[in-house]
């Protein structure tokens, strides 16, 4: 098995797709047979360097070049990027919402159809050229991969696509596990902080968590967020400029991987109520650490975190507010739920999901 991925996100998003790229990647490369290919040009300067990701068995092509003038050249002269790699390739893995050039068979990677036919979490611009991708995929691609079964059944109903050729890949989380057995949770007294790491941006949903914040009576309660501008932040940043609870909160901007999660440990508890997911990753490594989470119950999401982590409605501050109040002041409540969340997260190892891409690409090669 020859596949070659887009690595790109890998390099330069920290978080998100970026961790799916990096994570999936290194367990494909440990996986049996397999001999991978990954495209790796950016002019971006990299957040992250090959060399530490645990991909030293792949054969990379990573150059300090516009990664767009290369694709763009490959496509004109109807070439495919496995022309760069010695030993080409056996299919072509479109990780992110762009499609490389290839001759080879596709499978693409559709994280959420949240953009499809509106531009209400972002940019017209934005959501016009994911539509395109997503269009694109559901005609073109052999195989389509998925975060989860309910973007898989959404991606099958929306797109016109047999279900059969849509294969749900869950996410892991066991780069943050603690090991098994170990106990799930500290006693978080006296950590006075709610914390969320997330882009601010409309889909996010973090102007519910400041009104719930507003009607805490919790003393010295602080919210701390990390998490780069999106899509949305100028009306989220109007609203702090408002809130009665503005010296409550922290931006804290983009943070390092090592400070995400001390931050992480060191909270009350992960607190994210998106109005809409295509997985829910954050929670869930909040769970795999053995802190509670509190996220929403918008369907996505509680496939992927239900039963481990409190669920409320997105649209709900004052209903968010009195599941805060609680893990605030009991103890109790919040080593249960951090026990619950932890033992539910031991199910998402990288491993599954390098297991299920593994059978989406025998798919496509047949």
């Amino acid at each position: 098995m020859k596949p070659l991925l887009d690595y790109r996100p890998a390099l330069v998003n920290g978080q998100g797709i970026g961790r799916y790229v990096r994570e999936l990647t290194r367990a494909l490369v440990a996986s049996p047979g397999v001999d991978a290919a990954l495209f790796a040009p950016t002019w971006a300067q990299p957040s992250f360097e090959i060399a530490d990701l645990g991909v030293d068995h792949a054969r990379v092509f990573r150059r300090r070049v516009p990664s767009k003038a290369v694709t763009r050249s490959f496509g004109a002269l109807g070439l495919g990027v496995e022309r760069l790699f010695r030993g080409g390739a056996s299919l072509c893995h479109h990780t992110q919402y762009r499609r490389l050039p290839t001759r080879l068979p596709e499978v693409a990677m559709i994280h959420d159809l949240v953009f499809l036919d509106t531009d209400r979490f972002m940019a017209s611009k934005t959501a016009e050229r994911m539509s395109a991708f997503a269009r694109f995929a559901a005609s073109h691609a052999a195989a389509i991969t998925t975060p989860s079964e309910t973007v898989a059944d959404e991606v099958a109903e929306r797109l016109d696509v047999p279900r059969e050729r849509v294969f749900a890949t869950p996410l892991g989380v066991d780069h943050l596990s603690l090991p098994q057995g170990a106990a799930a949770a500290e006693d978080q007294e006296g950590a006075r902080y709610f914390f969320t790491a997330a882009r601010v941006e409309t889909r996010k949903n973090l102007t519910l968590v400041l009104r719930a914040l507003e009607e805490l009576d919790v003393p010295e309660v602080r919210w701390k967020i990390a998490g780069i501008p999106g899509d949305g932040a100028e009306a989220f940043d109007e609203a702090l400029r408002r809130s009665p609870a503005r010296d409550r909160v922290d931006r804290l901007g983009h943070v390092s991987e090592a400070k995400l999660k001390s931050l992480v440990l060191g909270a009350i508890a992960f607190v994210l109520v998106p109005l809409d997911e295509g997985f829910g990753l954050a929670p869930l490594e909040a769970m795999a650490l053995g802190v509670p989470a509190v996220t929403s119950c918008v369907p996505v999401v509680t496939e992927v975190c239900g039963g481990g982590a409190r669920l409320v409605d997105p649209h709900d501050p004052e209903g968010l507010a009195s599941v805060l109040r609680e893990l605030a002041s009991d103890p109790s409540a919040r080593a249960s739920l951090a026990a619950k969340g932890h033992e539910h997260a031991l199910a998402f190892t990288w491993q599954r999901t390098a297991k299920r891409t593994l059978n989406a690409y025998r798919y496509a090669l047949r």
